[in-house]
């Protein structure tokens, strides 16, 4: 049993804090996209990027989610996706300029100032912070698959396996991560979301940012040791439940694999 334990925890610190995949990826004016200009483009410089449209949208009101107040009103109305429609995959960069206008004659607090730091740089970094919602019933996209079948493959979990569940491969990273998974890729992270409407510990904007924020804008800051991954992602999900009103928050004793208590689970994150 003792045995057992063992390998399901190594299996869960491998799918969530894998060691980064372009850790001696060679510099190449190429490496923005990967290594593949004629695949992937990176036109913005700055994305949040749906793995398909439908999962840009989706990700846009998740983070819109995260501001409900009156004096977010015009911030919300920054996070859009990109293209002339707002319709693209990624998402549009908010600039300084718009910032500042959004929030003219409006003072926020601490832990409003810290998220929409948070976010705004989150959007704007140089990384692409990849998201696909995987709905009930249904396994992950091919691009998705590219990234996980490998490590899920290095773990004896086999195509066959998979078939044997309608959500495919992604039922295995459901069974061992629970809601949501991010892992890193070459040019940043991509996290799995279930497109449930229910079962997520808090809810699922919450999840989201305790994602993309949490471990993937952290992992890409350099925060990769396991400390970092399982405080800072705590942190970043209850700042975003003190910002929608929710009182309920997370202590890290339900977050695998350390599911240990974190004094300071209340503290403003140390990103921006």
């Amino acid at each position: 049993m003792k045995n057992l334990i063992v390998t399901i925890y190594s299996i869960i610190i491998i799918l969530l804090y894998p060691t980064p995949s372009n850790a001696y990826y060679p510099y190449s004016p190429y490496s923005y996209c990967g290594g593949d200009p004629i695949n992937s483009t990176d036109p913005t410089g700055c994305v949040i990027e749906g793995v398909s449209k439908h999962d840009a949208a989706l990700a846009v009101e998740d983070f819109r989610a995260m501001f409900p107040g009156d004096e977010f009103k015009d911030f919300r109305n920054l996070i859009v996706q990109s293209g002339k429609k707002q319709t693209g995959k990624s998402f549009a960069p908010i600039s300084t300029e718009a910032l500042s206008a959004a929030f003219s004659g409006i003072t926020l607090n601490e832990d409003q100032q810290a998220l929409v730091d948070i976010v705004v740089n989150t959007i704007n970094s140089n990384d692409v912070h990849k998201v696909e919602y995987v709905a009930p019933g249904k396994d992950m996209s091919l691009t998705s698959q590219n990234v996980y079948v490998p490590l899920l493959n290095s773990m004896n979990i086999t195509a066959e396996m998979a078939a044997e569940f309608p959500e495919g491969y992604f039922h295995f990273v459901m069974a061992l991560c629970g809601e949501a998974s991010t892992t890193t890729t070459k040019t940043g992270t991509l996290t799995l979301i279930s497109n449930q409407s229910d079962g997520f510990v808090t809810n699922r904007a919450a999840t989201l940012g305790h994602e993309v924020m949490g471990h993937g804008r952290t992992l890409r800051l350099g925060y990769t040791d396991s400390q970092s991954q399982h405080v800072v992602p705590i942190q970043v999900e209850n700042l975003i439940l003190r910002n929608m009103g929710i009182p309920f928050y997370r202590d890290g004793t339900d977050h695998a694999p350390g599911k240990t208590f974190i004094p300071n689970y209340m503290s403003i994150p140390i990103i921006r």
